[in-house]
């Protein structure tokens, strides 16, 4: 729904009757209180209207209000003289606000304005929620809900009568007149309003008689959020799911999410505004048992009286349990059976039941779930970069593009089997176990496994020979070109950054957006395909490394390749750590500027800092340099929908609080032991080798640490040119807003990649492409890929079920996992749930706890003990950092953040993998 702050009441007695004086109709009565509704139609109190009179009417526990009828709409509207019926049918945007600012800009009939002020006196609240109520919303054909205005928090009659013509103004605004289009409403449509006593609501969602995600007529959804609805609704906060069986009403399911933020009134505002969360209630269901039951009961019986599966929204306020509106559901189309395999078209039954398939590491930032953009955005990597990568690293048979990845609920996957088919046409991959086994876990057994697509490479015209020579000729040249490629890959994602912030995009037409848009994606290209063999040739010498390890050193050799390496503290991502540490360092030049950091809330620094004179010289002298360097990095960075640190710098602002408030040096961590040489008990181990196999061992790591370096340096590049197809897809966001197709520019993340390219082509019009419904089944997609269960990491043929049920947090002691960088710690786990919201809670020396790390989470490193991740490998995000920040790392332990709570003693040991839970919060 809509919502716009509440107006302030400027004269205590209303406003005075001024419209046209003309009669009244026969029926003068446009305004009656809920229970004596009942009796009235739809037609003249729309289906919200009437829904409430008639909950009321049963005796269920609706906040008290009144209805204004549709009469009255048009009474106001002959009285001021707008003809809106003749308006109606036109594809006028300017004319359509023209309008909307008449009505509100209008006069109210003497009458009709008594009727309103005096319901509003007998009503006897201080507070009420002014809520439109058209004739066609909420009805068995359609339902316009979240399309008209709803006005919170409304104080004095002047307010409630402005509150009431901006609600029948918002029949003309943009999203409502395209939805109505692409609905196929007809006629001149009319809007009724109600007013109803204000309900600050603790906690507050929505209920489903039948299972939107499943379809399943069997089984109540419920859904919770703290806070008002509004974050809900918008899809601003996060919020928690509960599946009940209709009948019994016992609970089946429950998905209770990490809750950071609500919506919440502010009254120094005015308005509605997010706000942090305390933590107690962060990892705590919504609901309880009971609230759960007693909100079922009131669905079961609303849809009992009103003969069909309703859609309730409820809220609940001093413990108060409240109906807020019900609508029957109009459509519900049964989903198919989730699927179990990342194919996303049928394929041959060897393929389908023994591929392997891995998300682990997997292009370093298709990480974590993403939304159905960011899918959306993967395949067109998949089918428009990915097969020219191929030709980088010296592949001359690049394969079929269907079969390069899948994805499954959310999750990208790399088609392992046949990657490994297609390296196997270079003398490096003739043997395949090395990289099916870098890409497994202990999830799948892959002793004696059979790549169903060969073990051997085979094609009818490239020979075994002509392969190898073609890899071998594109190695040498690749190795004689890396370096002069990271550095013009360096200077242009500069040159590239640089233009972005001089284009406002915001005053292009659409053909100069599209053209932004065809070079963005020209660069991403480019970039990536610079970028992979610098990844691969890193990942081949590591994996070198280790089998060297493995061959000449024994069991003394065992992950002795995490510490038998140069000096990497320099590597770009470890970088970003130094820079912003540094930048705190230069804010404390500011002691003003530095004052307003310290003091003010993380997402507030950047505008205080804007109007301060210290401060606009920090930013222009400082920040500025900071944000070129490292500002279009974020969470997920692949993940289009999610803001980089330039385009909102609260997680930056909040570090560098964090890093003043700590007074930890950064420099001192990566000077510690065990970075600038390797460990003594290394170079023990390797004095025991013969000269030639330490001359080897030496060429190795050096070469191991000269692509990792350019690896990092290039990938900004890459990084750079995903934020450039980004903020592309923001302007777009934007106009879509505009034009009343999107609610708001958080729907951003339910769209289509190729639907967006579509609308900036102009092949469509934003109603045509992005069509209400359209969106609507995308975010229910997201939703249930959100709740349902997390697949495997690694999987052959098709994801079966997690045979574990979820681990409690009094279960065993230990936590075992995979161990990435050595060393042993004890401390107090600190468990991260959402980065942007608790990066400020981190301790010095404490062990993060969290499902997976990238890089913006390399800041945190520099004040952490240890970490231990759900997920990961020795090659992913949280184990090189931590190596080489020297600490200890478990990774791959499926049920940590499941297992382990803020407060816990930890004892970790980066060895072995092993988490010991020694005491734990709750004991």
């Amino acid at each position: 729904m809509s919502v716009i702050s509440s107006f302030v009441d400027l004269t205590p007695s209303g406003e005075a009757g001024g419209a046209r004086d003309i009669p009244p109709p026969s029926s003068s009565v446009w305004v009656q209180v809920f229970s004596r509704c009942q009796q009235l139609r739809a037609q003249q109190i729309g289906g919200k209207g009437l829904g409430l009179a008639r909950m009321t009417a049963r005796g269920l526990p609706v906040p008290a209000g009144y209805c204004i009828t549709a009469e009255a709409l048009a009474y106001y509207l002959r009285a001021n003289d707008i003809a809106l019926s003749e308006f109606w049918g036109q594809s006028d945007p300017e004319g359509a606000q023209a309008l909307a600012d008449r009505i509100r800009g209008g006069l109210f009939p003497r009458e009709l304005q008594q009727q309103i002020e005096q319901a509003w006196q007998q009503l006897g609240v201080a507070e009420v929620a002014v809520r439109s109520s058209a004739i066609d919303e909420d009805s068995a054909e359609h339902s316009f809900a979240g399309q008209h205005l709803t006005v919170l928090h409304v104080r004095g009659t002047s307010a409630l009568l402005a509150a009431v013509r901006d609600c029948w103004a918002s029949l003309l605004q943009a999203s409502a007149l395209a939805y109505r289009a692409a609905r196929g409403a007809h006629g001149t449509p009319q809007m009724a309003v109600v007013v109803q006593s204000m309900i600050a609501a603790d906690v507050a969602g929505v209920a489903f008689a039948i299972n939107p995600l499943t379809g399943a007529a069997d089984e109540y959804l419920i859904e919770a959020c703290l806070g008002l609805g509004e974050g809900l609704v918008a899809g601003r906060v996060a919020s928690d799911s509960f599946v009940l069986d209709a009948a019994s009403l016992q609970i089946r399911r429950r998905h209770v999410q990490f809750k950071p933020s609500a919506m919440v009134w502010d009254e120094a505002q005015q308005s509605v505004v997010e706000r942090p969360v305390d933590a107690p209630r962060r990892e705590a269901a919504a609901l309880s048992d009971a609230q759960l039951l007693a909100i079922a009961r009131l669905l079961q019986q609303v849809s009992t009286e009103f003969g069909g599966a309703q859609d309730v929204e409820w809220a609940i306020a001093g413990g108060q349990l409240h109906l807020l509106q019900s609508r029957p559901i109009t459509t519900i189309i049964k989903p198919a059976a989730p699927p179990s395999t990342p194919f996303q078209a049928p394929t041959e039954q060897a393929l389908d039941e023994g591929t392997l398939w891995s998300r682990m590491d997997i292009g370093e930032i298709f990480t974590g779930r993403m939304t159905p953009l960011g899918i959306s955005f993967a395949k067109h990597y998949q089918y428009k970069v990915h097969r020219d990568c191929g030709t980088g690293i010296g592949l001359l048979d690049l394969g079929d593009p269907d079969h390069y990845m899948g994805y499954l609920k959310g999750h990208v996957y790399l088609n392992v089997a046949y990657t490994a088919y297609l390296l196997a046409q270079s003398p490096p991959g003739f043997d395949q176990a090395p990289f099916l086994q870098r890409f497994s876990s202990e999830e799948v057994d892959i002793a004696g496994y059979v790549n169903p697509y060969g073990s051997t490479h085979r094609h009818p015209r490239y020979s075994k020979l002509r392969t190898s020579a073609f890899w071998a000729w594109a190695t040498i040249k690749e190795f004689a070109v890396a370096k002069s490629r990271a550095r013009r890959m360096v200077a242009s994602r500069h040159a590239e950054y640089d233009h972005a912030l001089k284009t406002p995009l915001h005053e292009l037409d659409l053909n100069r957006l599209r053209q932004e848009m065809t070079h963005a994606l020209d660069y991403f290209k480019a970039m990536h395909v610079g970028y992979l063999p610098f990844y691969i040739n890193a990942f081949a010498l590591y994996g070198l490394l280790e089998e060297l390890c493995k061959a000449w050193m024994k069991a003394d050799g065992l992950h002795l390749q995490n510490r038998l390496k140069g000096d990497m503290s320099n590597l770009r991502t470890v970088q970003s750590a130094r820079d912003l540490w540094a930048l705190a360092q230069a804010l404390q030049r500011y002691p003003q500027a530095e004052a307003l950091v310290r003091r003010l809330p993380a997402s507030e620094a950047a505008a205080a800092l804007a109007a301060d004179p210290q401060g606009q010289v920090f930013c222009s002298t400082h920040l500025a340099g900071f944000m070129r360097e490292n500002g279009v990095r974020g969470h997920q960075e692949m993940e289009l929908s999610h803001p980089r640190w330039v385009d909102d710098p609260t997680y930056v602002f909040q570090m560098l609080k964090t890093f003043l408030e700590r007074g930890y040096e950064v420099e001192n961590r990566l000077a510690g032991p065990g970075h600038a040489q390797p460990q003594p008990d290394s170079e023990a181990l390797l004095a025991r080798l013969s000269w030639p196999k330490r001359l080897l061992m030496r060429r190795v790591i050096s070469m191991y640490s000269a692509c990792s370096r350019l690896r990092e340096e290039s990938r900004m590049a890459m990084i750079t040119s995903i934020w450039l197809v980004r903020r592309v897809l923001c302007e777009a966001a934007r106009r879509l807003v505009a034009q009343g197709v999107l609610r708001d520019e958080s729907e951003l993340a339910y769209l289509q990649f190729d639907d967006l390219l579509n609308w900036l082509n102009g092949y469509g019009s934003g109603e045509q492409i992005f069509s209400r419904a359209k969106v609507e089944a995308s975010r229910r997609m997201a939703q249930s890929w959100q709740v349902d269960e997390e697949p495997p990491l690694t999987f052959i043929g098709h994801a079966k079920p997690s045979k574990a049920a979820l681990i409690s947090h009094t279960g065993a002691p230990l936590v075992q996992g995979l161990g990435t960088s050595a060393g042993r710690v004890r401390a107090r786990a600190r468990v991260i749930h959402d980065l942007a919201s608790q990066a400020g809670e981190l301790q010095k020396g404490e062990i993060i706890v969290t499902h997976f790390t990238d890089a913006s989470w390399t800041p945190l490193f520099a004040l952490a003990g240890g970490i231990v991740t759900d997920i990961g490998s020795m090659l992913s995000h949280s184990s090189i950092v931590a190596r080489e920040f020297g600490i200890p790392s478990v990774v791959n332990t499926k049920h940590a953040t499941a297992r382990i709570r803020t407060g816990d003693q930890l004892l970790i040991d980066g060895e072995t993998g092993a988490v010991l839970i020694e005491t734990a919060q709750d004991a």
